[in-house]
């Protein structure tokens, strides 16, 4: 009897800490606008095709201070809006979204001092001629 008695203590107490720890966690959300994003998700589809051709030709780099988007030369960017957004997967505290605004050589200059160290997801989106764009980065800022 008194083993029965142990064993279900144990089990009470273990039930009790896990309950408790995941309290204490962050639960943010992949974004506040969840579900509007998910109406308009052909959108983004889209989107991400008119960029795929792109991706691969769109260079990112660092230095001690300064982290950098280049594009290719051969792309006209008058007249275009969009945004950069360096999503962090784990803290959205972390996240920095700037507007994508490039200087004559077609690249984007952003300072480390706002980025955490960390991996981010650096999502490009710009709308260019009424065509909207969207490229998706993996990207490891140290």
């Amino acid at each position: 009897m008194w083993r029965i008695a142990i064993v279900f203590v144990v089990f009470l107490s273990f039930i009790i800490s896990m309950v408790s720890y995941t309290a204490t966690l962050d639960t943010d959300l992949v974004a506040e606008d969840y579900y509007q994003q998910e109406v308009n998700y052909q959108e983004t589809i889209d989107a991400k095709k008119n960029g795929a051709e792109l991706k691969n030709s769109i260079v990112v780099q660092q230095d001690e201070n300064l982290l950098s988007i280049h594009f290719p030369e051969k792309i006209d960017f008058n007249g275009m809006v969009g945004t950069v957004h360096f999503y962090h997967p784990k803290y959205v505290k972390y996240d920095v979204e700037k507007p994508l605004i490039l200087t004559n050589n077609n690249s984007q200059i952003f300072n480390k001092k706002e980025l955490k160290k960390g991996n981010y997801t650096i999502k490009i989106k710009w709308q260019n001629n009424g065509e909207s764009y969207q490229i998706e980065k993996a990207y490891y800022v140290s």
